[in-house]
């Protein structure tokens, strides 16, 4: 029988985040860098309907950090799997600091948050309201302008569903499921992407201020795959229009992934090798 390759190892830890007494702990897994006394922490928050550990994308950069100053935790936020269909926007404050005050009580002392495509607008939005001085730096991996991809994919019948979703909210029914965007989502969810005066929607609009951006107050990163299969405005202007409207201050820096899907598939290591590169250089 021909000899199979050995599974690469994670070294490292499952953890679980308190959310307090009344809501389920968040579930992660701390990938350590080998070094006895990591102080500084990469924590990967994922997209819409991901979880801590599902993607080639998560796993390079949970290797990538072996050897080095800086350790990674990859958690679930409410939007983990099927959650996604109900949770709250807004909830993430909370989610990112049980994973940051976690991160304290562990002994680190500087962290950088890495978001992938709709954890983008999680830290952003996250960092903009909080301005946590131990977070030295974000980076901003796949971001999608959802109000314009669910306008483009829905189509004509765009419309008709945001006026569902609104009669449903209305009638004291925000749970109820609105059907026929490639997964159910529930009302106010729907809305949240949906209706361009919501919070969600509104964080990365590249035609509007994207007012949150230019909030943050630390270094900004956006890596961008040139192949982006959501991409509702060419790759190229939507990297420049995050640089344009990021804090004149603040550096923001970008760089596109030649062949790269949204998921970075077969170029995961060299949107990471990006991503760990600007670290060093920016952050130390």
């Amino acid at each position: 029988m021909p000899r199979t390759a050995k599974p690469p190892l994670l070294p490292g830890e499952l953890i679980s985040l308190p959310l307090g007494k009344t809501l389920r702990p968040l579930d992660g897994f701390i990938a350590r860098s080998g070094k006895q006394r990591a102080r500084s922490l990469l924590v990967f928050v994922h997209g819409m309907g991901s979880n801590f550990y599902r993607s080639a994308f998560k796993k390079t950069w949970m290797q990538a950090v072996r050897g080095t100053r800086y350790d990674l935790l990859s958690f679930n936020n409410r939007g983990a799997e099927q959650d996604t269909a109900h949770e709250k926007f807004r909830d993430c404050l909370r989610d990112l600091d049980a994973a940051l005050d976690g991160a304290r009580a562990l002994g680190y002392r500087a962290m950088i948050l890495i978001g992938h495509s709709t954890g983008c607008q999680k830290i952003a939005y996250y960092q903009a309201v909080r301005n946590r001085k131990d977070v030295k730096a974000l980076l901003l991996t796949a971001i999608g302008d959802d109000y314009e991809i669910l306008r483009r994919d829905l189509g004509a019948s765009f419309t008709r569903k945001v006026t569902r979703a609104r009669a449903l909210v209305a009638e004291g029914r925000p749970d109820a499921l609105v059907q026929g965007i490639g997964f159910p989502f529930a009302a106010h969810r729907f809305l949240s992407i949906a209706d361009p005066d919501q919070l969600e929607a509104r964080l990365f609009r590249f035609d509007g201020p994207m007012r949150h951006v230019g909030k943050v107050r630390c270094p900004i990163l956006g890596i961008f795959p040139e192949a982006e299969e959501y991409a509702v405005i060419p790759v190229q202007e939507a990297a420049r229009q995050l640089q344009a409207k990021a804090r004149q201050a603040n550096p923001c820096d970008v760089c596109l992934i030649p062949g790269a899907n949204h998921g970075f598939k077969g170029r995961e290591l060299e949107a990471v090798r990006a991503g760990m590169d600007w670290i060093h250089r920016i952050v130390g």
